[in-house]
């Protein structure tokens, strides 16, 4: 009976090795379809100016929000002050994961003054990181709620990730078209989670930026201004929606909370 329990114990300790807790995935992040994580910056980088941002958010996997969802997503374009060029949107899906919710559009909230940080929605700055000061602004857009679960999540730091967790996060994909700025852009992706009375922000390691040939044209130099930003919507490849389409007008500085519309979904 003794070496029986031992067997026993021996096998459950072994299970317990073998099949270690899953690691926990970032709330929120972002990955560009196709690019190169740079390890020096631990930020996704493409030279190419038109890409496929993905806006990750983790709702129900490993260290997710579960039932909560993440409130009122907002995401930052930082660019040099002084320079001009545009930033489309076009919202679509990606056949490289299950992704069967085409997103609303991206809502313009406005272009930031020289200098200025984002704020999270408790007020706080987002925190430093080597991209926002002197010489450098921002565009900000709201990307709304993400509640549902019907795309994985998995953790992108250093490529694409391993291990994929199904049906536990939503996932945002903007097909993204930039003309001028020289300088490049850099993304951060950042704000609420629901009922949990805190602000949530895509780690740095999971950063995102567009930089022109050659990459010694970093984005962090001197001097330049938005002359425009267009944000346009690709058409929903059903009339099945859920919700309203808006779009807010663009302003200066940090911008109130505003809300998003619900997702389109799209039908077998």
């Amino acid at each position: 009976m003794l070496s029986k329990w031992f067997l026993l114990g021996a096998v459950l300790f072994l299970a317990s090795v073998v099949a270690p807790p899953a690691q926990a995935v970032p709330t929120l992040q972002l990955y560009i379809d196709g690019a190169t994580y740079d390890p020096a910056t631990d930020t996704w980088v493409t030279e190419d100016t038109t890409f496929d941002l993905w806006v990750v958010g983790n709702v129900d996997g490993p260290g997710g929000t579960k039932s909560d969802g993440i409130e009122d997503v907002r995401l930052a374009a930082a660019f040099v002050t002084g320079e001009s060029g545009t930033i489309t949107f076009t919202s679509t899906t990606t056949g490289a994961v299950a992704d069967p919710s085409l997103p609303d559009t991206a809502i313009l909230l406005g272009v930031s003054l020289d200098g200025a940080v984002p704020l999270l929605s408790d007020g706080t700055p987002l925190p430093d990181h080597g991209v926002y000061g002197p010489g450098v602004s921002f565009i900000e857009w709201s990307l709304g709620d993400f509640t549902l679960t019907d795309s994985p999540v998995g953790d992108f730091t250093g490529g694409f990730p391993g291990t994929l967790h199904p049906g536990t996060g939503q996932i945002n994909v903007y097909e993204v078209s930039v003309t001028g700025l020289p300088s490049g852009i850099h993304f951060d992706v950042y704000d609420s989670v629901f009922g949990a009375n805190h602000s949530s922000f895509g780690p740095f390691s999971h950063d995102a930026s567009s930089v022109p040939e050659p990459r010694s044209a970093l984005l962090f130099g001197t001097g330049f201004l938005v002359a425009g930003v267009a944000v346009r919507r690709r058409p929903a490849p059903t009339p099945a929606c859920r919700g309203r389409h808006t779009s807010s007008g663009a302003r200066t500085g940090s911008p109130a909370g505003s809300r998003s519309p619900a997702r389109c979904r799209r039908t077998p």
